[in-house]
């Protein structure tokens, strides 16, 4: 065997899996299939986004935080003239939730450096190598499936907003219904073009003149060239914890979903020895996270945090829910690769919803991180200048007592932290296979809302005890519950893995 790729489609996985099989390792399948995703996922993420990425170097036993995510512009949107800001009302399911869109919504983006400084230093192939099976897919078409055209019908205000977005989501009019295929040659163009002339003279001269261009404060943007030089990849140790049962690494501070996922898992085992149920312990677990993050608890001890300490989780558990806002369906995908040689990759990337304009003629889709109330939990216009914006991000490596290691992550907003939680609990506390793990039921709780898949009323006392103000009921499984893709490789040295259903995910071991 020469690998196994969890992903949130069958063509970006299929894309990956060759890369392996042509003898590349998990790093140069993780950034061939990420290539891949603007076909294979068009409505979720784009080379103008930002991500977090987990990397395990089997050589050297390392394990190394990439952090690729967006920057805030050093101008605030208070300083602007002639802001380009506005809202558009996304559908959801229950209820209806706004995003903003326009030039004064976008980020310095990441993705492009994020993945190609990954590939110089981690990969074994060129970038010529692995954009190849990218820019095929981008020419040929991908054909679009259930769950990209459900999240497609999500974003449609956003995707066929403008001219320019019109003329590469539906541009003879037809939109991304299931069944169709969805083709873009000048991105492929675009890959090509970047390859040929080095990555790093591509981004730093004519992609940051086109954003500048189209993006700047001229033009009803803030994103300015100081903004664009002075953007950096940051690379950071993770967050490493004690799971039970194995050694969790995790994305840490700034970023908040890694130390909130540690949290509650720590929560969560502190809490097994009570009489309460499953769902009560989670609901606990979550609500307490939820409340040390928005009254600064993550960042007032992150110096000399001990995540493993009884007094330190005594002191915030029972704490009352906080008035976060719930989220909407989140652009992001995530990818999960593990190969035969036990180095392992796991990368989480988006572009908010989109901006609804493309950079140029590059097929590329900038993105709308400043326009997504998920990274601002003090609201809109409150990033601060030129700084690392906020993220849930939580691509996560787990190494068990017995020598299995399991890559896992997800999309979906705020819930990527709930569902990494139940995720990681099902394979560590009940034996389950990632496949069997990645399927089983979640729930997810915030703000007093307990929303839970795969409801049975016949189950209704497990839930007894929970202070709700909103009961919500999934009668079938949902991608409001994120899609967590999972690589693995056994302490037999055997590979496999889950892929989720819920955002159309596809898993291939090779």
């Amino acid at each position: 065997m020469y690998g196994v790729i969890s992903a949130g489609s069958t063509p970006t996985a299929e894309t990956g899996a060759k890369i392996l099989a042509n003898g590349g390792n998990a790093m140069d399948a993780a950034v061939g299939a990420c290539f891949a995703v603007a076909a294979g996922e068009p409505t979720l993420t784009s080379l103008a986004g930002g991500g977090m990425m987990m990397v395990h170097s089997a050589r050297t036993g390392q394990t190394i935080v990439h952090d690729f995510f967006g920057n805030a512009p050093k101008l605030s949107q208070a300083e602007a003239v002639n802001l380009d800001f506005y809202p558009i009302k996304l559908n959801y399911g229950p209820t209806t939730q706004k995003f903003y869109v326009g030039r004064g919504a976008a980020g310095i983006p990441g993705v492009i450096p994020g993945l190609c400084s990954a590939l110089d230093r981690w990969g074994t192939q060129s970038l010529a190598q692995v954009i190849k099976p990218a820019c095929k897919l981008l020419r040929d078409g991908a054909i679009i499936g259930a769950g990209q055209a459900a999240l497609a019908q999500f974003l449609k205000p956003i995707l066929t907003e403008t001219k320019a977005s019109r003329a590469i989501f539906a541009p003879e009019g037809d939109y991304l219904d299931l069944g169709t295929r969805f083709k873009l040659p000048v991105l492929a163009d675009t890959l090509e073009d970047m390859a040929g002339q080095g990555w790093t003279h591509f981004y730093e001269g004519y992609l940051r003149n086109l954003i500048l261009d189209q993006f700047g404060p001229d033009n009803g943007g803030l994103i300015t060239a100081q903004d664009m030089d002075s953007y950096a990849v940051m690379e950071r140790q993770p967050l490493v914890l004690n799971a039970g049962g194995g050694q969790l690494n995790t994305i840490p501070l700034p970023a908040a979903g890694g130390p909130m996922i540690g949290l509650m898992r720590q929560l969560f085992k502190l809490d097994a020895c009570s009489n309460a149920t499953r769902e009560r312990r989670l609901c606990a677990a979550m609500a307490t996270a939820d409340y040390a993050r928005l009254h600064g608890r993550l960042q007032n001890d992150a110096a000399d945090f001990d995540w493993c300490s009884n007094d330190y989780l005594a002191r915030i558990n029972g704490s009352v829910q906080g008035p976060s806002q719930p989220g909407g369906p989140s652009c992001t995908t995530h990818i999960s690769v593990v190969d035969s040689s036990g180095n392992a990759v796991g990368v989480t990337f988006s572009h908010g919803e989109s901006n609804g304009r493309p950079i140029g003629n590059t097929g590329i889709m900038m993105n709308n991180f400043l326009g997504e109330e998920d990274l601002l939990p003090k609201g809109l216009g409150t990033a601060a200048p030129g700084q690392r914006l906020a993220t849930m991000m939580s691509p996560t490596i787990v190494s068990t007592d017995d020598g299995s290691m399991f890559v896992l992550g997800t999309g979906g907003s705020n819930r990527i932290r709930t569902a990494i939680l139940q995720v990681l609990g099902r394979i560590l506390d009940e034996d389950m296979t990632p496949a069997e793990a990645v399927k089983a039921p979640r729930l997810h709780y915030e703000s007093g809302v307990l929303n839970v898949e795969l409801f049975n009323e016949s189950e209704r006392e497990k839930f007894h005890g929970i202070d709700t103000s909103a009961f919500v009921p999934f009668d079938a499984p949902h991608m409001f519950f994120g899609g967590v893709n999972c690589a693995a490789r056994m302490a037999n040295g055997q590979l496999n893995g889950g892929a989720d259903s819920r955002r159309g995910g596809h898993c291939i071991v090779v």
